[in-house]
This record gives C-alpha cells, sequence and structure tokens, in this order.
C-alpha cells in the first residue's frame, strides 16, 4: 500500500516524468530510508539522520606542503561516518547532488591558497587573503565511492589559521 501511494505522490508531483531509471531509483532508496528511520523512531526529524552529512574544523594552526590534503580533526558533525579525520577525505555514501563548503584563513601569510577536489581532480579555488577568509560553495554530482578533499595548492609557505576559523562541510541534497 505505501508503494502504491509513493508511486501516485511520484506520479503526481511530475516526478516520474521528468526522472531518469536510475534517478526514481535512487529517490525511491531516499524515501525507503526515511520510512525505516520514522518508523524506527517514531518521527520524521529523526528520518532527517538518515542524510549523510559532516562538518570538520581545523583546531591548530597548520604549515601545509604544497599539494597536501588537508585534515581537518575536530568533527564537529560526521552523521554516517563518511568523513574521516586521519584522511580528511570524505567519501561519497551514494550517487547524488551533494551541497561541498569550505571556509580557509591565513595565518600570519599574505594568502592561502586550496582547493576542492574530487578524486584529484579541482572543482573549486578558495583563496583567503591577510584577514580575510577565502569560502567556496559547490553543488557538485558525485557518484559512489568518490572521494571529495581540501587540498593545498603549487603554492608554498603560506599557513593556515586554525582554532576553528578553517572549515569544511557537506551534505546529501537528493
Amino acid at each position: 500500500m505505501k508503494f502504491v501511494v509513493l508511486m501516485t505522490s511520484l506520479v503526481c508531483c511530475g516526478n516520474v516524468v521528468l526522472c531518469h531509471e536510475k534517478e526514481i531509483i535512487e529517490d525511491l532508496l531516499n524515501v525507503i530510508i526515511k520510512l525505516k528511520a520514522v518508523k524506527k523512531n517514531g518521527s520524521y526529524g529523526a528520518a532527517r539522520l538518515a542524510v549523510p552529512a559532516f562538518t570538520v574544523t581545523l583546531s591548530k594552526h597548520l604549515t601545509p606542503q604544497v599539494n597536501q590534503i588537508i585534515k581537518f580533526e575536530s568533527v564537529k558533525t560526521n552523521i554516517g561516518g563518511h568523513y574521516s579525520a586521519s584522511t580528511g577525505i570524505f567519501t561519497a555514501p551514494r550517487n547524488g547532488l551533494y551541497m561541498i563548503s569550505a571556509t580557509i584563513r591565513p595565518n600570519g601569510s599574505s594568502y592561502l591558497h586550496c582547493e576542492i577536489q574530487v578524486n584529484g581532480e579541482m572543482k573549486e579555488k578558495l583563496v583567503g587573503t591577510r584577514g580575510s577568509t577565502g569560502t567556496a560553495n559547490a553543488v557538485l554530482q558525485l557518484k559512489k565511492g568518490n572521494k571529495v578533499f581540501i587540498k593545498k595548492d603549487h603554492r608554498g609557505g603560506e599557513n593556515m589559521m586554525g582554532k576553528d576559523w578553517s572549515m569544511f562541510s557537506g551534505y546529501f541534497i537528493a
């Protein structure tokens, strides 16, 4: 019965007409995860915990090496456990759209240059200037297993401010 109601809702919203088969399957998977969470916990708010999400910060100042992956070691949120503080890498648990954000702040140096990368490919650039943060927000189409991280670019001698001024976060949209 729930499946019939679900399919009717999808058709009424027009999603079936606009989606491809794989997208429908992903949407159904998301709804099933939410339904399981509601059944288990008794409220829709609990279902939101099924959405992969993370927020991490840098607690100590850092002088990153050229091309170094930044390991944001202070984990504030890590729903699903898909961010690794030991590697600095978020691994996408499933296909879909993700909102990825990063903020960097130089410490003492004039500039700080970093990149948001997926599987070693630059997606967005960040630059912070003395006393000012650099921020990037990107909606990325990721595949299950894609590795997302913040990497120092090719410039050396730049310092990154810790004390939670520099951060990296992301969450699954759809």
